[in-house]
């Protein structure tokens, strides 16, 4: 009897921890999009943009926003149709307000009968689903009478938020020469040949320096780049 008390004392132990701090785990409903969206450090984002488009039809969409607790909930016509899911959430980095693309959990298509859940996370580097990147590219563009190979300069970033400084090459990209995903923010950043300082300054504007300080450029919907002149 003391062993069957102790169990009934343990279950109801659990029942009650059950009661207080539901699942987070989301069912699919026929007709139904659902799910979260989180930045980065898993925390909610509110007023993030869902849109899921009809495969079947052009311009045939539904839409909607992420509540305080970064969630959305979309109805969908019962029609027989296959449905994308995509998103864009607006951030503020570096003191710049940006809009950025989502990164789903599950890129895949859905049929609208069966429903889904897709969750989101809005980054700020990392590699999308169709190969791209969420980060900006640090384009660099050397004299056109340089010595050298644009791929023997080496950026290096401060980021004015406090975080980790960092160093990357520069890579002959195919559509310039430039460092790939860096994490949206604002830097410091410098540049090196060799390991021997080089001047720096904005694509076309001012003094060349020792370093500049700046963040990406938004050249269209979810795409960032920073051209400089090194020499």
């Amino acid at each position: 009897m003391r062993i069957l008390g102790t169990w009934v004392a343990v279950l109801t132990a659990v029942l009650i921890a059950s009661c207080g701090a539901p699942s987070q785990a989301q069912t699919p409903e026929p007709f139904v999009v659902k799910g979260r969206v989180v930045d980065e450090a898993g925390r909610p984002i509110a007023r993030a943009e869902i849109v899921v488009d009809n495969e079947f039809l052009y311009n045939s969409n539904v839409t909607g926003r992420t509540g305080a607790d970064g969630r959305y909930r979309i109805s969908l016509p019962r029609v027989a149709s296959t449905w994308n899911v995509t998103g864009t959430a607006t951030q503020v980095v570096g003191g710049q307000s940006i809009t950025v693309d989502l990164d789903p959990d599950n890129p895949d298509s859905l049929a609208g009968n069966a429903g889904a859940v897709r969750n989101f996370t809005a980054r700020t580097s990392g590699t999308r689903p169709d190969g791209g990147s969420y980060g900006g590219w640090a384009i660099i563009y050397p004299p056109y009478d340089a010595m050298y190979q644009p791929t023997e300069v080496r950026l290096h970033f401060q980021p004015l938020d406090g975080g980790t400084a960092f160093s990357r090459q520069i890579e002959n990209t195919g559509a310039g020469s430039a460092v790939k995903d860096v994490p949206i923010g604002r830097y410091r950043i410098s540049a090196t040949r060799g390991g021997r300082p080089m001047q720096i300054r904005p694509r076309n504007r001012g003094a060349f320096s020792s370093s500049i300080t700046s963040g990406f450029n938004e050249v269209r919907s979810g795409y960032f780049e920073l051209e400089m002149d090194v020499q």
